[in-house]
């Protein structure tokens, strides 16, 4: 099997900080505490765990066959384990250690072999470390079906790291926690929905601790971290939000804050307690105790947005736009070129008087791909480009539809006003269109036949909504947002016919001066009116 390495080194005072909340610290008997590290590496978590353990050890419990069983770690890298193995090997014979002892340990201590597969007998008290951080994308295709077939939770599009959070569950004691350091996507997006489940299903979410921007690693990375502490306690969750001033000496105040139980917090971290996560597979909402408060009250008092009557759904996926997507507009026949809306196209929150990129269009009104013979333009240019579109893998389930979109074209929605919102944003952003775009995939959209849709935008425009939006939804670098169908579809706001025309009309205003301010007032007006 191919595994690119996924290899990421965290920083001294971060893992300091994890073995800290794990417990293990010289003050206890760490002889009698047996812990596993996964993903060894060159040692970073390693070597701080045998210098905690060999500070622990009393002269009476200083016996090398005692210590065989306190630590476990594994690497896929033959090179990273001899590496290693060196470097504890130095370590314990300077320590007082014989280079015989030494030896034994350091060999018995870390093995060569894929965390994933391998057939580990043993429970420990504690696993801890830093998964690879491998995207689906960069796994071969067997060894991704060697995953998947293996681990309940891994599919074909799931990253490396859900296999180590289950793998590694299932290798706790019934009182022994896992704590991590791995990209925290997997508790929002679709792809986490297996692990959500079985954690919360099997186990405890102790602790999770926001790391986004903070400077946790040797070197930058594209992933957006947490620190996780699961165990087998039914407390509440404990909810960290970091900022990226975040540092050494943070992490020693947010370990006292949490030994005493004081949310207070500081200018670098927010402390809230997060109760009830969804244990059925969707989003956790993540957020402060406030806002977690108000999203609660709306999800009980309110219907869903779609319930409401407001259709959700992502532009096309052409699956080639270099072809499919032109600002020419001679390329073929008028009725094969649709107004199409690029989230580029969109200048000071507003749509362009005219269309600056058109779709090829190869779909009819009824749905169905159009007879190239019946348009010679469409047929030679799509002709001319049969090597790139019929090398899609869509196109290898049936051959004959080698110049489709990936994506249906349903020409009413062009002509439908539509609200639509960039995939990535700092800000809840919604533009509206009166109907004459198709939007691309960046964009996401609403209609609705039930709104006054310049209303609804007002509605998410407010700070309300947007908090939903943080709360539920994915974040990327600098706190951006993302504005996908399955966390719009996790807004809850009353029928339309059941707010005053007054306060819809102040709500439109709002969205049309963009007003925030007065958007977040009305709304909470409303709730409060409920």
């Amino acid at each position: 099997m191919v595994v690119k390495d996924g290899t990421v080194f965290t920083k001294e005072w971060v893992v300091s900080m994890m073995l800290d909340i794990s417990g293990y610290v010289p003050s206890n008997d760490l002889s009698s505490i047996s812990i596993l590290e996964p993903s060894c590496g060159e040692g970073a978590f390693l070597i701080p765990i045998v210098e905690r353990l060999l500070d622990s050890l009393r002269p009476s419990n200083v016996n090398v066959h005692s210590l065989e069983g306190s630590i476990k770690a594994f690497d896929l890298d033959p090179a990273k384990v001899l590496c290693t193995r060196q470097k504890i090997n130095n370590l314990l014979i300077k320590k007082g250690f014989s280079i015989e002892d030494s030896k034994y340990l350091s060999n018995n201590w870390i093995q060569c072999g894929d965390f994933l597969t391998l057939d580990i007998q043993h429970l420990f008290d504690i696993v801890i470390g830093n998964p690879p951080y491998i995207k689906s994308a960069d796994l071969d295709y067997d060894t991704r079906l060697c995953y998947k077939s293996t681990l309940e939770t891994m599919t074909m599009g799931t990253d490396i790291f859900v296999g180590f959070l289950e793998k590694g569950l299932k290798l706790l004691n019934a009182d022994g926690k896992l704590c991590y350091i791995c990209a925290d996507r997997w508790m929002q997006n679709s792809y986490g929905k297996k692990i959500r489940k079985f954690i919360l299903n099997n186990h405890s979410m102790d602790l999770i601790c926001r790391m986004h921007d903070v400077d946790a690693f040797e070197e930058k990375v594209s992933a957006y971290p947490a620190i996780v502490l699961i165990n087998s306690s039914d407390k509440d969750t404990v909810f960290v939000d970091c900022s990226s001033s975040f540092n050494e000496n943070d992490a020693t105040s947010l370990i006292k804050s949490l030994k005493t139980n004081d949310y207070s917090g500081n200018h670098s971290f927010q402390i809230s307690s997060i109760s009830n996560l969804d244990s059925s597979g969707g989003p956790w909402l993540l957020a402060d105790t406030n806002t977690a408060q108000l999203i609660s009250l709306l999800n009980k008092q309110y219907p869903s947005l779609e319930d409401t009557g407001v259709s959700i759904g992502i532009g096309v996926a052409t699956g080639r736009d270099e072809v499919f997507i032109t600002d020419k507009c001679d390329l073929v026949e008028d009725d094969r070129l649709l107004p199409l809306l690029c989230n580029k196209d969109i200048v000071s929150k507003s749509v362009p008087n005219n269309p600056l990129h058109w779709l090829i269009n190869p779909w009819n009104s009824e749905g169905n791909l159009v007879n190239l013979d019946s348009y010679p333009k469409l047929s030679e240019y799509y002709q001319t480009n049969f090597d790139a579109l019929s090398s899609r893998h869509i196109v290898k389930k049936n051959s004959s539809q080698w110049y489709r979109t990936i994506d249906k074209i349903y020409a009413d929605l062009q002509t439908r006003p539509k609200l639509l919102f960039s995939d990535l944003s700092s800000r809840s952003d919604p533009i509206y269109d009166h109907g004459r775009f198709y939007p691309h995939h960046n964009l996401y959209w609403c209609t609705s036949d039930s709104w006054n849709l310049e209303a609804l935008g007002g509605f998410f425009l407010s700070s309300q909504v947007e908090s939903i939006i943080d709360a539920y939804g994915v974040k990327m670098r600098g706190k951006t947002m993302r504005f996908q169908a399955q966390y719009l579809r996790m807004i809850h706001l009353p029928y339309p016919d059941r707010i005053d025309e007054g306060n819809l009309n102040e709500l439109k205003r709002a969205f049309l001066n963009r007003n925030r301010d007065m958007a977040s007032e009305i709304v909470s007006y409303i709730i409060s009116e409920a």
